[in-house]
């Protein structure tokens, strides 16, 4: 398996996903002659693309996802609610695209790939995210949440990569040029992890297998690399977490990602 975030932030977010019989995207918030840019600067091959995962319907997900999906032919794969309002919004038409309803807990298969939609916690009709399976190799993929349940950590725990948000800075937050509206729904249950919070919820997470970790939608006003990475690394390092073979990889915003192979 064979993985890329191609984008992430509020700017647009689009990750690929390809095994020796089928590539997938989850989500796409670019352009078609930007996503083509980027996959092509990866080594992927934008022909193989079969399906397309979407985590929920916020622009900076899925404003690219109809000219995408009408190019290369692509399986639109969300939960009903997502469709749906991919369809208000008129993202997608039915009729046009071919979708596929999934259910949060429910495993299904695109290929070799195996996949389950899990619950998290973001304003908008029915987020999620996913883990992904090929064989004995795991990858979960979880932005956009305000927050990380119990019961989900438990279910996601020891994968061999995780792409994990980490939103912001605290006290960045607090002191940006943003609306006091907007900082307190970033802030909220409902909103976007903070890098300390991801970091508390990767310590829980990671295990024998964990070899790889993508820090994931930082905000360009609350955030620098450098920052979310010290600060993930002191929080771990504080939990006992063996840092030695762990890999952390930083994502950015219209800009590849470090591809790596499970």
């Amino acid at each position: 398996m064979r993985i890329c975030v191609l984008s992430s932030g509020s700017v647009g977010n689009a990750t690929i996903i390809e095994t020796e019989q089928t590539a997938i995207l989850i989500d796409n918030g670019l352009s078609l002659k930007k996503l083509q840019e980027l996959i092509k600067k990866s080594g992927f091959n934008e022909n193989r693309i079969e399906h397309i995962l979407i985590t929920h319907e916020h622009g900076d997900h899925i404003k690219g996802v109809g000219v995408c999906t009408r190019k290369w032919k692509l399986n639109v794969c969300a939960t009903a609610k997502t469709i749906d309002e991919m369809y208000r919004k008129n993202i997608i038409k039915p009729g046009v695209e071919q979708t596929t309803a999934v259910e949060k807990n429910v495993w299904f298969d695109l290929g070799d790939l195996s996949i389950m939609p899990f619950r998290i916690s973001h304003d908008a009709v029915d987020p999620v995210g996913y883990m992904i399976k090929q064989g004995e190799k795991t990858l979960v993929y979880v932005t956009d949440t305000g927050y990380i349940t119990g019961d989900i950590l438990k279910t996601l725990g020891n994968a061999d990569a995780y792409i994990m948000e980490t939103n912001h800075n605290v006290e960045m937050l607090q002191m940006c040029n943003r609306p006091w509206s907007l900082k307190q729904r970033i802030l909220d249950d409902c909103g976007h992890l903070s890098n300390e919070d991801s970091a508390y919820a990767m310590s829980q997470l990671i295990g024998e297998k964990t070899k790889h970790i993508y820090l994931a939608h930082l905000s360009q006003d609350a955030n620098l690399p450098d920052l979310a990475e010290m600060t993930v690394r002191h929080i771990l390092k504080e939990e006992n977490v063996d840092l030695s073979k762990l890999n952390l990889h930083m994502t950015y915003a219209m800009h590849p990602s470090k591809v790596i192979t499970l």
